[in-house]
């Protein structure tokens, strides 16, 4: 009788153990080569991927002292208000870049590159009769320069692929587009010759305006 309890109580383990195992597994799906499958978040990054959030991280803030100095030394309204309109949209990218940057335990940049510091000291010292010219080479060179840079890292990132890195790098390559585009229609833009840096055709575009994510 003893004998029977004992192997009735090992039974009952062995189900116990058994059914928390079942409960872990349907927690967390696998594919077929048992791989899990759970959205939005990377088990790591490549090199390569945190070069472009580190990338991103410098663009955002050399961005912001250029529309900065936009609103503090534009000679006419419509560049001062793009100016800020800059400021607030890549504040804005900055915060979500920091969000992401959480999730992979990623520390990001906290100054911009020397050379990024010298064109915006660089256009800090020019005179106000040249200035609105002077800022738009730099905002079109800045501009394009990250276009180039993620269209370089997303060459090895797959269409299907829904990680946080990748949704965020796609979704922040059209924006870029979008705010190119939307900087040669301004009316201040209208008055000087198109930048060297400037694509008059690019690749692709977008219908969406600074503030409209």
């Amino acid at each position: 009788m003893r004998k029977m309890k004992i192997a009735a109580a090992f039974l009952a383990g062995m189900l116990a153990f058994a059914s928390c195992g079942d409960s872990g597994t349907n927690e967390q799906e696998t594919d077929i080569t048992g791989t899990p499958t759970v959205a939005g978040i990377d088990s790591t990054l490549t090199q390569d991927r945190q070069d472009l959030m580190a990338f991103a991280a410098r663009n955002n803030m050399l961005q912001i002292e250029l529309g900065r100095l936009a609103t503090q030394q534009g000679t006419t309204d419509p560049i001062k208000q793009y100016g800020q309109q800059l400021v607030d949209w890549y504040t804005t990218k900055q915060q979500e870049l920091q969000e992401l940057a959480q999730q992979y335990n990623l520390t990001l940049p906290q100054q911009m590159e020397e050379d990024q510091l010298q064109h915006v000291e660089e256009l800090r010292g020019t005179q106000a009769s040249e200035f609105n010219n002077k800022y738009w080479e730099e905002l079109a060179d800045a501009q394009e320069n990250a276009i180039d840079e993620f269209d370089s890292s997303l060459k090895d990132v797959e269409e299907a692929e829904a990680s946080a890195f990748s949704l965020w790098a796609r979704n922040t390559r059209k924006e870029l587009q979008a705010q190119m585009e939307q900087a040669k229609t301004q009316d201040f833009m209208q008055e000087y010759d198109r930048p060297a840096g400037v694509r008059a055709n690019p690749d692709e575009s977008s219908g969406a305006r600074i503030g409209d994510q």
